[in-house]
């Protein structure tokens, strides 16, 4: 087997990762910045990389927020020969590393970016929902933020309250306003009615790119805890209410964790050019949050075993096989319901 390094191994969604590895009898080396990790490794470090990795090396990169990153990771990747799947929900940043297909292809490494909820999970969805030809996805992201409130998910939100941001609309990618406009979204029971803000993802860019039928590919977030929704709401309209409500986010994410609640969910709509709809959601009461790093943990140990074939900048839908991800979810608590 080969050698794992989870890069943000000490961070709450690299500790998920890392814990799922584990249960799969894989046993990767945690990496970070600080003392006392297995290996000290920076991802935006690229000396620190070159020392830290090794050729055939398997990184786990949950190294975020993916909105302040660069694709220094990757470009070492190229460089040493090693693979990389990250969790990047980031649109700019997937853009980055597709941009080194080329660089990819040539150095014979996989990347597999967006390797989670965003956009492994959104590509399963549309893989099982038995639409041949797509036209709408509408994706519905509400988080379990009894655990998942810290500070890479308060840097991703905050990051887009109430600045551009680019969605997918009548087949291009077009700005809108981060949390500006809102929608409800009808999931299959239990999950119910979701009500969330748009918010900018990776799935805008590498879903019309595997499903070219899809004309609109657009997400929505439900914040799940008692009045942040209205006052970030509030705040995405106005620059000083924005500036206050960065500058209090580190008192604000333990008070969240405190009233926030454990169950969560990542749902969806998609519409077929004939009009069919079909509405899925993956649910959990607790532990939810493990969506987010299962596709990544099944292509970690597949590439650590040697049974992932192809090379290159991996799309999505590629990532992992639906049915497995979703039998795998299901050992965790988490069930699919659709209708």
């Amino acid at each position: 087997m080969r050698r794992v390094v989870v890069l943000g191994g000490r961070g709450f969604f690299g500790g998920a990762a890392a814990g799922l590895l584990r249960g799969m009898g894989v046993t990767p080396l945690i990496a970070s910045r600080g003392a006392g990790a297995d290996v000290t490794a920076d991802a935006e470090d690229a000396d620190s990389l070159r020392r830290a990795l090794r050729p055939g090396d398997v990184v786990l990169d949950a190294a975020g927020p993916f909105q302040s990153r660069t694709d220094t990771l990757v470009r070492a990747a190229c460089e040493v020969g090693f693979d990389v799947v990250d969790l990047a929900d980031s649109l700019s940043y997937v853009e980055a590393v597709q941009r080194l297909s080329g660089d990819a292809e040539r150095a014979g490494v996989r990347v597999l970016t967006a390797c989670s909820t965003v956009s492994a999970v959104s590509a399963a969805f549309l893989a099982l929902s038995g639409i041949d030809r797509p036209v709408r996805f509408t994706g519905a992201l509400v988080p379990a933020t009894r655990h998942s409130a810290g500070g890479a998910t308060a840097a991703s939100l905050l990051g887009q309250l109430g600045r551009p941001i680019r969605v997918f609309e009548d087949g291009h990618l077009v700005e809108t306003r981060g949390w500006g406009a809102a929608r409800r979204i009808r999931l299959p029971s239990p999950a119910g009615e979701v009500r969330g803000r748009v918010f900018e993802t990776a799935d805008a860019l590498t879903l019309p790119a595997a499903y070219p039928t899809l004309r609109t590919v657009v997400t929505y977030v439900d914040p799940n805890a008692p009045g942040l929704g209205a006052m970030l709401r509030i705040a995405s309209a106005a620059a000083p209410l924005r500036a206050f409500v960065a500058a209090a986010s580190s008192v604000a994410m333990p008070l969240v964790r405190r009233v926030g609640s454990t169950r969560g969910l990542v749902g969806c709509e998609i519409e077929g050019d004939d009009g069919r709809v079909v509405r899925m959601a993956l649910t959990a009461a607790n532990r939810s949050y493990l969506v987010a790093v299962a596709p990544a943990a099944l292509a970690v140990r597949a590439l650590a075993t040697d049974t992932f074939p192809a090379r290159g900048i991996i799309p999505p839908r590629q990532h992992v096989d639906p049915a497995e991800l979703i039998g795998f979810l299901s050992t965790l608590g988490i069930r699919l319901i659709r209708e």
